[in-house]
């Protein structure tokens, strides 16, 4: 019984369903009690009353017989017991001697030996009986006088008329009890689902907020339970509401794997790092400071803003991921914080599409009498430390090491609308086989002892490639170029 009721609560049917199945079964058995309280107590009084009847009538004929029956007087006695055709539940009357002669007999009796039968057991005060045509039961009284036992009085009741009106009530209260479970178990279901109003309500309210809707209403107007727990939704709520304003802000100013990273892992918040195997990409103003010597410092804002959003839509295509703007220079991480093998190749690929981005905007500026914006670009490859640097109170999400630095020293010496790579960035998978490089001079950076040979990528080989144009025109198709 309890495992079938751990099933049944743990079932996926509706709440309401579950209540009106409680509700339905405990109507019935309220009711099934009641009627079968109320029948036993009706029956009992119904006995209760034939045998007070039948004591009282086999009294007054035994009281009423024992002057005649001391005086022989059989007519008298004959007289007597036909009254018992006045009352149509009297079926029988009978008056015997001591000695258990019949003395007088109306009517219809199973008693003919009346001696026998008290003598079988002299407390014996009545004997139900039963005939193919009546069900009765015969009482049973000593006749007195003076205090002198003179005889025995029986009298035989009907039990018909009195079973009719028991059997007629007890159907009544059948019917009744039956209509007052089917009335309950009908009721249960909207009475249930009235009552689960509120935990509907809750329901709803919990399947928006795991949802992501947080700015669902939220209706309490409750001061129960229900009203708190309601109320306490609409905190949750609003809390990750603002929880979700401050990611959304962060991540503005963070990569979205960056601002991922950190808000999902108790680690991501200590300082440290680890070695990665990446591809760093520095791509920066050609001439900015001649530049801005010409343009308000709102003017030069809207500029850079408007090359930058479309080269972060670039990095995003490419797998990469922008670590920062440093004024008029991006840097762009490929393989980290997430591991790819073909960092170098879309770190390549994202260098190209930055370039032809660059010569869509400048041709539209250019129409429109706008100053132009040229970029160089230098990526290199490597190991490298990524994690958070800084300070406890404040830290950022970075990478470090030489294959940075020398990524910024060759978009140093890289020629407008150039891309630089190095060796390390050609020797990674894929890159020579699907890219068309020219060597350049090996050059010496500042800082660095050793020379570093580097090689200018092929742009047109790219840019007549069809999913390349497929890419680009996704980005920034020519008819959207502003």
């Amino acid at each position: 019984m309890k495992h079938l009721t751990r099933r049944f609560e743990n079932s996926s049917l509706p709440l309401a369903l579950k209540w009106s199945v409680i509700i339905a079964c405990f109507v019935s058995l309220v009711m099934g009690l009641l009627g079968w309280f109320l029948i036993n107590q009706q029956t009992a009084t119904y006995r209760q009353q034939n045998e007070v009847l039948g004591g009282v009538v086999v009294d007054q004929l035994a009281f009423a017989a024992g002057e005649p029956l001391l005086a022989g007087d059989d007519l008298s006695l004959q007289v007597l017991v036909r009254q018992q055709e006045k009352n149509s539940l009297i079926i029988g009357m009978q008056v015997f001697d001591l000695k258990g002669a019949l003395k007088a007999s109306a009517g219809v009796s199973p008693i003919g030996d009346i001696l026998f039968l008290l003598g079988r057991d002299d407390s014996l005060r009545q004997l139900p009986w039963r005939t193919p045509y009546v069900n009765a039961v015969s009482f049973f009284s000593s006749i007195k006088f003076k205090d002198v036992v003179a005889g025995y009085a029986v009298v035989s009741i009907d039990q018909g008329p009195l079973e009719r009106q028991l059997n007629a009530l007890t159907g009544a209260l059948i019917t009744t009890t039956i209509g007052l479970i089917v009335l309950g178990a009908l009721l249960a279901f909207p009475l249930s689902h009235k009552l689960c109003q509120p935990i509907y309500q809750l329901v709803k309210v919990g399947e928006a907020i795991d949802s992501g809707d947080t700015r669902m209403p939220i209706t309490i107007g409750r001061k129960d339970e229900i009203g708190r727990v309601l109320g306490a939704f609409q905190h949750m709520a609003e809390g990750m509401e603002k929880k979700r304003e401050v990611e959304q802000a962060f991540s503005r100013f963070l990569s979205p794997t960056i601002a991922h990273q950190v808000l999902n892992q108790p680690e991501g918040s200590e300082l440290g790092g680890i070695t990665k195997d990446g591809s760093v990409l520095f791509c920066d103003v050609v001439g900015f400071t001649e530049l801005s010597e010409y343009l308000s410092p709102r003017e030069v804002g809207a500029l850079l803003n408007q090359y930058f959003s479309y080269f972060s839509i670039a990095a995003d295509s490419c797998n990469g991921t922008v670590d920062k703007f440093i004024g008029d220079c991006v840097m762009i991480l490929f393989g980290v914080p997430e591991s790819d093998v073909s960092h170098a190749l879309h770190a390549v690929t994202c260098g190209v599409l930055i370039q032809e981005i660059a010569t869509r905007i400048n041709h539209q500026r250019y129409k429109k009498g706008l100053p132009l914006v040229q970029f160089k670009i230098g990526i290199n490859s490597g190991q490298m430390l990524a994690g958070n640097l800084g300070s406890v109170e404040r830290m950022q999400y970075t990478v470090v090491g030489d294959t940075v630095n020398l990524t910024a020293r060759i978009c140093d010496i890289c020629a407008p609308d150039q891309i630089l790579v190095t060796e390390a960035t050609l020797a990674q998978p894929g890159v020579k086989s699907l890219i068309k490089s020219v060597p350049q001079n090996t050059v010496k950076v500042k800082g660095r002892r050793q020379s570093v040979k580097t090689y200018l990528i092929d742009s047109e080989s790219f840019i007549s490639e069809s999913m390349f144009q497929e890419s680009l025109d996704k980005i920034l198709p020519m008819e959207e170029v502003p």
